[in-house]
């Protein structure tokens, strides 16, 4: 593995382990074994290394967020497969989400990159709020929807800091599926509600 991928490797782990805020860049170099100046000539300085990791989230997650205006149905594995990959890649980059409004006001960088985040995400479980009710599937009007929409979005951006605070030894991206879910089956006809069931066993 090239130095640079390690780097960041071993980043990402200690970061999530104990907070960026709780990390240095002098830690990351002795828990790799490697000079404080190797580190520098990849990386110059700690906000460089949130930089990368933020893009590495980004990147890891852009194909799960395009919308598809032609979309007017949601199968159930569809749905599944998205939510599933979403929390895994919100595990995968915890340290981001275990205090979000405080990491973007100590790095304002961090908002231009994750704002135009939260608006993919919002506008991708958006449309597949649309195509739930649109098949039949979702009854609810739209200042219901609304509600919905933002009790999911928020569910997305502080599930991992409520588990932390609750449930700390249960950080396993099953328990935000299936809160997603669960936020959705009330709002389903029997048919939904039976396949969304099915899903939430799924992790049983």
């Amino acid at each position: 593995m090239k130095t640079r991928d390690r780097i960041l490797l071993c980043t990402l782990e200690l970061f999530n382990e104990h907070g960026e805020s709780n990390v240095t860049t002098l830690d990351i170099a002795n828990e790799l074994d490697i000079s404080p100046g190797n580190l520098y000539y990849h990386f110059k300085g700690k906000e460089a290394l949130l930089d990368a990791l933020v893009d590495d989230f980004l990147l890891s997650t852009r194909g799960l967020l395009l919308t598809d205006d032609s979309v007017d149905e949601v199968a159930p594995e569809d749905l599944w497969l998205l939510l599933h990959l979403l929390f895994e890649a919100i595990a995968t980059h915890r340290f981001l989400f275990q205090d979000l409004s405080n990491l973007m006001s100590r790095y304002p960088p961090l908002r231009q990159q994750m704002q135009p985040w939260v608006n993919a995400l919002r506008l991708r479980l958006e449309q597949v709020l649309q195509a739930l009710h649109g098949s039949g599937h979702l009854h609810a009007d739209t200042a219901e929807r609304t509600r919905l929409l933002d009790a999911l979005c928020q569910t997305c951006l502080f599930w991992l800091d409520y588990q932390r605070v609750c449930h700390p030894h249960d950080l396993d991206p099953a328990s935000g599926v299936q809160q997603m879910l669960g936020l959705l089956q009330p709002w389903l006809d029997t048919e939904g509600q039976e396949w969304v069931q099915g899903l939430i066993a799924r992790y049983g």
